[in-house]
């Protein structure tokens, strides 16, 4: 009897420290996507389109390893569209369409913090 208690607690501790890693994990990569995206907008203005460049590509690669997890843990559309968004952006800064570069870092800073919402644990999410 002692015994399945403790198996107990100790797979409830386990499952809650998983799922505060994720929530964690999940709110760090959008709040920093969200960063990214404004650095990147910032490039942009100033006319450094080199280094945006350089970063568009730093950012497709770390959220291609980022959405992997991500998808595993708290699938959503969303988090595969911005992998789309990422590189229409990529496609724009190509084509020197800086504009449109500019507005597709606000869809994704956008797309960023509405997921964040979307899979936090909250009381409105949950109801």
């Amino acid at each position: 009897m002692k015994a399945k208690i403790i198996l107990t607690v100790v797979l409830v501790a386990v499952i809650l420290a998983l799922g505060i890693t994720e929530q964690v994990f999940m709110q760090n990569s959008f709040d920093d996507l969200a960063d990214k995206c404004v650095e990147i907008q910032e490039m942009l203005i100033q006319k450094d389109y080199a280094e945006a460049r350089k970063a568009i590509i730093q950012m497709k690669e770390w959220w291609a390893k980022r959405r992997d997890i991500l998808e595993f843990t708290c699938p959503n559309n969303d988090v595969k569209d911005i992998y789309k968004e990422i590189g229409e952006l990529e496609g724009t800064m190509y084509a020197e369409m800086y504009d449109d570069s500019i507005t597709r870092t606000n869809v994704i800073k956008s797309m960023a913090e509405n997921s964040k919402n979307l899979l936090a644990y909250k009381i409105k999410n949950i109801l």
